[in-house]
């Protein structure tokens, strides 16, 4: 999901509906307060010393203390207003980061909004830490051992 895609997604619903990012451990506290949305390029090795670049986008949610969760239409508002301000931001893939009570801030993947009982609920997953190498290794078919024949063992395959 990239914020332009989650912005397309609420634009087709009802603008004063209260809008809800809800967690494992629950829903965020209403009164909720969008922080910042970022756009960061990053450059990486990995474990298998492979490099990488990629372009991320991140919605950063304060936990709220009570009182009423933000509309729709104030939300996508926001989401405007910063793609029309950062170049790229509303093409590069998002995640949330989310502190429950704010402490211990976690990262979230982004589901797609949904009317339930009269307010638009954003379902949002916690994310893991990955190997990439091992990822992309066990993803291929293979026979009975972990990494293809003839190639060279990633440290975390081993």
């Amino acid at each position: 999901m990239t914020p332009q895609h989650l912005f397309a997604a609420l634009e087709t619903l009802p603008s004063d509906a209260p809008l809800i990012f809800e967690t494992d451990t629950g829903p965020v506290a209403g009164g909720y307060h969008v922080t910042e949305l970022k756009h960061a390029a990053i450059k990486s090795i990995d474990c298998g010393a492979r490099l990488s670049e990629w372009t991320e986008a991140s919605l950063q949610v304060l936990d709220g203390r009570g009182g009423d969760a933000m509309t729709v239409g104030k939300f996508t508002g926001i989401l405007s207003h910063s793609m029309r301000q950062v170049a790229g931001l509303g093409e590069s893939p998002l995640h949330v980061e989310f502190a429950p009570k704010n402490v211990g801030m976690r990262i979230y993947q982004v589901g797609s909004p949904e009317m339930q009982d009269g307010q638009v609920v954003i379902r949002l997953t916690e994310s893991r830490a990955q190997c990439k190498p091992a990822m992309e290794i066990f993803a291929r078919p293979q026979a009975d051992n972990c990494c293809p024949s003839g190639a060279p063992t990633p440290t975390c395959c081993t």
